[in-house]
């Protein structure tokens, strides 16, 4: 009886909320959300944008501890209803000037952060640190400058994000600021030279921000939110420089974090399995990977839908994960699909310039190639390979373009050139793309790295199998497998290319008992592969741990550890 008449109540404000704001009436924070969902049930578009208008209403709905989905679905709605209601926001609170407190607008910077709207919370966060006083509230100045760095790397404007880092980072007195946890701050520096490709710097600068929340008083002190952050940017780089333990103890307690401090349908949630995604694939457990995707696709879909970033970034996620998982079966629909869709959500929300335009060309070139592969018609398969061409050469113009010449992502297609090229029988052409790949990682990352060893092994494979040219490829065959091994164990995935690559090698240049002793480490591997997928095959990525560690106790578990 009460939630019926609570119910009616409600849907009568809806339909007359100009008149009850007019009169100075205000909703409990409690009602607002009930509010946004009777807008959206009954289509009252209208109604939600004069919601989003009215300026302590929505200050009350962004204030809220924990920010509702129906808040962010509400925003998509009208986003999807061309009202672009993000600029609106923005150009109304610059207009408000100092009317609104300074720490208010950080949250609805804030807020379009979450939402995807990057530009337009960092065209609101430019105007704010530029009319606060630096006599005024320290936090809110660093605060803002550190949300800069985010808004920038996520627009792809790295001087301007190292820029705004420079000023915080001057900015900072430990002592006037004990406020505020400098080692935020650190995390977006990593996170910076981590899109970049600069991991070692970006490894130094996660160790740092992790130092400064590493203490119980200072850990739990700091917002849970942030915290969180901290432990994402620094998985992702210690995933980059092979630190996986690390990687996964930290992700794993960022996601237990996140449940329970947004729930499981939360965009915010979403946003952390995406990382986790990203370390599961990089620690080899791709089927765990592609559920964890899946998930936070699922839930990015049904907050945002088709016309945000988020989406095509969770959807890009995806499809590579899947292509990868696809890869032994040949069957690429799937992956296809996702890409496809990220692409076009990226071609319509984006300038022709945005780096993420190289990442989804990338892909689906790579599915391209594959489906080109197993193409019998010459016409159609010719047709594949010239359209994967054309994307790979797009992906790399825009990454030499904006990353420069020496940049592990720009080594990188020049190795999918490689592979192409391959495919395509232009083999001098595929050497050269593989050497200069090799070349820019060796110079980068040293003799010792495993992005390295993927690069040695493809060149080697193009010695052995299309230029005959067994010489040369051995000592490569040889110098990739032991990266491998040292980095990763005899258990490694990667490992099976290279085996069958020698297996080969040695059959042809008739010589048995080389390729019976690498045909007896290839089923070796395979056993270690049956057994590392049962050890595995019972566990549930989505699983949250049963009582949740402090953040303390898990970086002194880490700490520990390392010694």
């Amino acid at each position: 009886m009460v939630q019926g008449l609570q119910k009616l109540c409600i849907d009568s404000i809806s339909r007359h909320w100009q008149s009850f704001i007019s009169n100075g009436y205000q909703l409990p924070e409690v009602y607002l959300v009930d509010l946004l969902d009777c807008c959206m049930e009954n289509d009252r578009i209208s109604v939600l944008h004069q919601i989003f208008h009215s300026k302590e209403t929505f200050l009350q709905l962004v204030d809220a501890k924990d920010r509702s989905v129906a808040l962010y679905k509400s925003m998509q709605l009208l986003i999807d209803s061309d009202i672009p209601i993000h600029e609106e926001l923005t150009d109304l609170f610059i207009k408000e000037g100092k009317k609104t407190e300074y720490s208010r607008l950080i949250k609805v910077c804030e807020f379009l952060m979450e939402c995807g709207w990057y530009k337009a919370a960092g065209k609101l966060l430019s105007h704010l640190y530029r009319t606060m006083s630096p006599l005024g509230n320290r936090y809110n100045i660093l605060i803002a400058l550190t949300h800069l760095i985010s808004t920038n790397i996520a627009e792809c404007k790295f001087k301007r994000a190292k820029d705004a880092f420079v000023k915080a980072n001057t900015f900072y007195d430990p002592l006037k600021d004990k406020d505020f946890n400098v080692g935020v701050l650190y995390a977006e520096e990593c996170f910076r030279h981590y899109c970049l490709s600069n991991f070692n710097e970006a490894d130094e600068w996660a160790d740092r921000a992790l130092s400064e929340i590493f203490l119980p008083q200072i850990s739990e002190s700091l917002p849970t939110c942030l915290c969180i952050t901290v432990l994402r940017r620094a998985a992702k780089v210690y995933i980059n420089t092979r630190r996986f333990d690390r990687a996964e103890a930290l992700i794993r307690h960022a996601v237990d974090l996140a449940a329970v401090l947004y729930g499981t349908s939360h965009p915010l949630y979403a946003d952390t399995l995406q990382d986790y995604g990203f370390c599961l694939l990089h620690l080899d457990l791709v089927s765990e990977c592609v559920v964890v995707y899946s998930k936070a696709v699922e839930i990015i879909d049904s907050v945002f839908g088709d016309n945000n970033m988020k989406t095509a970034v969770a959807h890009e996620d995806l499809a590579y994960a899947t292509y990868v998982y696809d890869y032994n079966n040949g069957n690429y629909a799937k992956s296809l699909e996702h890409a496809e869709r990220s692409i076009a959500i990226v071609n319509n929300l984006l300038a022709p310039d945005h780096l993420l335009h190289a990442s989804t060309s990338r892909l689906r070139a790579l599915i391209l190639e594959e489906l080109a592969f197993d193409e019998i018609n010459t016409r159609r398969k010719d047709k594949l390979l010239r359209e994967a061409q054309e994307l790979h050469n797009r992906s790399l113009k825009l990454c030499r373009s904006i990353l420069g010449e020496e940049n592990i992502q720009t080594a990188k297609h020049y190795g999918n050139l490689g592979r192409l090229y391959q495919s395509m029988n232009k083999f001098d052409s595929a050497e050269k793309m593989h050497r200069r790949a090799i070349r820019i990682k060796e110079s980068l990352l040293g003799p010792e790295n495993f992005e390295l060893a993927l690069s040695l092994g493809h060149l080697a494979s193009l010695y052995n199998y299309d230029m005959k040219r067994y010489e040369d490829a051995l000592p490569l065959y040889q110098r990739s497998i032991d990266i491998a091994l040292r980095m990763f164990g005899p258990g490694f995935s990667g490992l099976e290319y290279d085996y069958n690559g020698l297996i080969h090698l040695y059959t042809v240049t008739k010589q048995p008992e080389q390729s019976m002793m690498y045909l007896m480490k290839l089923h070796q591997w395979r056993d270690l592969r049956e057994a590392f997928y049962e050890r595995h095959q019972h566990e549930d990525p989505l699983s949250n741990s049963q009582s949740i560690r402090s953040t303390s106790e898990v970086l002194s578990a880490l700490l520990i550890s390392d010694q």
